[in-house]
């Protein structure tokens, strides 16, 4: 069976600035209530990169990038390293009826609050919602074996990208894409399982 890789084909809006993470921010917040009031469902897919540290005893570098994603078509991608966590990035993020959903999420959060003093609530792994709704396979699940299982496509994963220089001043357009797709999947797997029924 031929599969397709995956990729994000929305528009990714890249914040760098304080007031650009604000302003993004505040999209996202509309969204959600927009969403809301049609009575649909909310979720937002999130994921973190930093630089990762390849010498013993020197740690990684601080969380840099934030991505989310809440629908096709806009995936927001925040330069945390240089803009910080903005007053609408912090509402959105410590909001309890907005799921944010991923794999590893736990990870990332304990990251954000270490780093910049953040609490990301409302944390759904989407390897343990898959568990809840498949026998068998893996307990801990990676998003590309989980985007194979359940939609059927590759996932790129370009090590030289994800070990990459999160910290840069400006981020390359693979870095965008790179950031934008992780988020974008993470929303998509999210929805796909919660139209599966939970095994007994």
């Amino acid at each position: 069976m031929m599969l397709r890789t995956l990729a994000y084909g929305g528009r990714v809006i890249y914040s760098r600035t304080a007031c650009e993470v604000e302003r993004s921010a505040e999209k996202i917040l509309r969204l959600v209530e927009e969403r809301r009031s049609k009575e649909e469902a909310v979720a937002l897919g999130f994921d973190m990169e930093w630089k990762p540290s390849f010498k013993k005893g020197v740690s990684p570098g601080k969380a840099a990038v934030m991505q989310i994603c809440g629908d096709m078509d806009n995936c927001y991608v925040f330069h945390i390293f240089h803009s910080g966590i903005s007053q609408n990035l912090q509402l959105l993020l410590e909001n309890n009826t907005i799921p944010k959903v991923g794999v590893g999420i736990a990870i990332d959060a304990k990251k954000a609050f270490k780093d910049h003093n953040v609490c990301v609530s409302s944390l759904v792994d989407l390897s343990t919602l898959a568990n809840q709704k498949v026998h068998g396979g893996p307990s801990k699940r990676s998003l590309s074996s989980l985007s194979l299982e359940f939609l059927y496509q590759e996932l790129p994963k370009e090590n030289f990208i994800r070990l990459g220089n999160w910290e840069t001043d400006i981020l390359s357009e693979k870095q965008l894409d790179y950031a934008a797709t992780d988020a974008y999947i993470s929303w998509k797997l999210y929805h796909a399982l919660m139209e599966l029924p939970n095994v007994d």
